[in-house]
């Protein structure tokens, strides 16, 4: 191959599945190794963003009820919860702590940090971007906002300099894949056409498989303008995994997105060593 293998993005910060997500104990050796990582956020009732995947605080912390009808003092007393739901002695992170972190042990030529914003954009006010750009600041060259809605990431890098823009289409097919390549072909130029100033476009595995099954490498059609292109998300326990793995590889993917990045890179770079 002419370029190297796709980078592994550690997703929700996990190495391997059995991680807590967000784990507190991960973010200093995932920027230290320079890796590419995922965090979900939203936005607590007085404004402060941090790490959660779901809208309630029940199933990732100690916490119970809507995320955004507490503050962040209320925030950060609760604990993070195991994957088996046990407490866990470290507390949910805020974003102001992972920029924090990457002053302390980020290297220069580290990955980007993806923004996986599950706030609704209507969260976000202008006091909010105010926050958000003060929060980041001279790291923003290190963080790209990510959404399924394209507004949401287009205000963050609209008010943030330097920081990157991303977009998933998953809206745009409720997991209901495509029904034939005709269809496949037009959402992808659909895709293009509502972010076309993406750096990097997130695709579901299965719809990029589905896609090349029948004809149609969204890859190469999301790609046009110089867009990247994520595969999310690939673990360890996937069906077939060699096998399609070489296929996304084949088909052009930059990155892949993985609960289990420890044990896909010596495989990537295998499958890579023998094209």
């Amino acid at each position: 191959m002419t370029r190297p293998p796709p980078r592994l993005k550690w997703h929700m910060l996990r190495r391997r599945k059995s991680d807590p997500g967000h784990f507190r104990g991960n973010l200093e050796q995932a920027l230290r190794v320079g890796a590419a990582c995922e965090v979900d956020l939203h936005f607590t009732a007085d404004g402060h963003a941090f790490c959660l995947h779901d809208d309630t605080l029940d199933r990732e912390t100690t916490g119970q009820g809507p995320a955004a009808s507490r503050t962040r003092a209320e925030i950060g007393r609760l604990c993070q919860r195991a994957a088996d739901g046990t407490p866990l002695d470290s507390r949910p992170l805020f974003l102001d702590e992972i920029v924090e972190a990457i002053g302390r042990f980020g290297r220069p030529d580290g990955g980007l940090v993806q923004l996986d914003m599950k706030a609704p954009v209507d969260a976000l006010d202008a006091a909010g971007l105010k926050r958000m750009a003060a929060v980041i600041g001279k790291t923003a060259p290190r963080f790209i906002a990510g959404a399924c809605n394209w507004r949401m990431p287009t205000l963050l890098a609209g008010a943030i300099p330097g920081m990157k823009a991303g977009f998933d289409p998953l809206d745009d097919y409720p997991r209901s894949l495509p029904p034939d390549g005709p269809a496949y072909r037009a959402l992808g130029e659909r895709t293009l056409a509502t972010a076309p100033d993406a750096a990097i476009f997130y695709l579901e595995a299965r719809l990029v498989l589905g896609g090349l099954a029948a004809g149609v490498n969204l890859i190469e059609m999301t790609a046009r303008n110089g867009a990247e292109i994520d595969v999310w998300t690939i673990d360890a326990a996937w069906p077939n995994l060699r096998a399609d793995l070489e296929t996304l590889v084949r088909a052009g993917a930059h990155q892949v997105t993985s609960n289990d990045p420890d044990i896909l890179a010596p495989l990537l770079q295998d499958i890579t060593a023998c094209l």
